[in-house]
């Protein structure tokens, strides 16, 4: 019965998704194949990941954290982000969530589920999201056919997550972990490969990289459709090779750092084949990654009971121990 739900849930928003890009059709980014880095090495991609800028807020008003991005765009609303923190009055645990495409809405009910348990949740604000957006159609920049344009926010999203990482580990939290939905966990994941202060990633419902995503998600055909003239799906993983998962496996499998993989059994947007490559080649490496598979889709995984599910094992996995109280209330 759960399944059937999650699927017309999932089927609904696919539609909205859909409908909102004919909208907006008017405002595509069209194919540009310029490119201001290549991968081709590990040395290359950590450096291409370096931070730039101290880790000091600009301002600090009751919840609210703003920053300066290391990275300065056209878009001067782009060029700082905001951070929403719901305290839980302990510096044991804190989790950094980052939001899917397209979020209108922030994840307040998982913030609250963590923190009534003694874990610190801070939101951060992906590039012209949120805050940062100009336009109904600001998130476009984030994600699109501008190969170097899509480059460039990726890095972005990293550096600001790693000056969100830095800033909590030097206000004494103790463990950091890094959550991320959809395209949020493949920044959450790069930015868990690159930042040693990073103990724990979690990756819900996420691409192992753009490149995969443009290409097979349900809800990607027209971004597919500007680049598939001029280039193959091998072609744009190469291009966009700096910001996929799989080519900074080896960082993943650094000492210290655990995994965990949510995965939609029935998800059409960030098909789970494409994150089981990335979980066999770090079992290959030695690593265990803990793996939740639900018989849910993709937005589904936001709804009861897989929201439940899905909260409850992340919960078990950044706290290694928990009180029956804090594991069921």
């Amino acid at each position: 019965m759960f399944r059937r739900i999650a699927y017309s849930y999932d089927r609904k928003h696919i539609v909205r998704s859909l409908q909102r890009q004919a909208r907006i059709a008017h405002a595509n980014i069209e194919f540009d194949n310029y490119r201001p880095f290549q991968f081709s090495s590990i040395t290359q991609g950590e450096k291409f990941f370096a931070p730039i800028l101290p880790a000091e807020p600009l301002s600090i008003d009751g919840n609210r954290l703003v920053f300066q991005s290391d990275i300065t765009t056209e878009s001067t609303l782009n060029n700082t982000f905001e951070c929403v923190i719901t305290d839980s009055g302990s510096k044991d645990h804190v989790i950094i969530v980052f939001h899917h495409w397209y979020a209108r809405n922030r994840y307040q009910n998982f913030s609250k589920y963590f923190a009534r348990r003694g874990v610190t949740v801070v939101e951060a604000t992906l590039p012209y999201h949120f805050s940062r957006s100009s336009s109904d159609y600001s998130e476009e920049n984030f994600l699109n056919a501008n190969i170097g344009r899509t480059v460039q926010s990726m890095r972005q999203a990293v550096l600001d997550g790693r000056k969100i990482v830095r800033w909590l580990g030097n206000q004494g939290y103790r463990q950091i972990t890094v959550v991320g939905m959809c395209i949020g966990g493949t920044v959450a994941g790069l930015i868990a490969a690159h930042e040693k202060q990073v103990k724990k990633a979690v990756l819900m419902v996420s691409p192992a990289g753009p490149a995969d995503l443009a290409w097979s998600a349900e809800t990607m055909r027209s971004l597919r459709g500007r680049i598939e003239p001029f280039m193959s799906l091998e072609d744009l993983r190469k291009a966009w090779g700096i910001i996929d998962l799989n080519k900074h496996l080896w960082n993943l499998t650094r000492p210290g750092l655990e995994t965990m993989f949510i995965l939609g059994e029935d998800d059409t947007i960030a098909r789970p084949e494409e994150l089981d490559r990335v979980i066999e080649h770090l079992r290959t490496c030695g690593c265990e990654p803990n793996v939740v598979r639900l018989n849910c889709g993709h937005s589904s995984v936001g709804v009861f009971p897989y929201n439940i599910k899905a909260a409850r094992r992340v919960l078990k996995f950044t706290k290694s121990s928990l009180s029956l109280r804090e594991f069921v209330k």
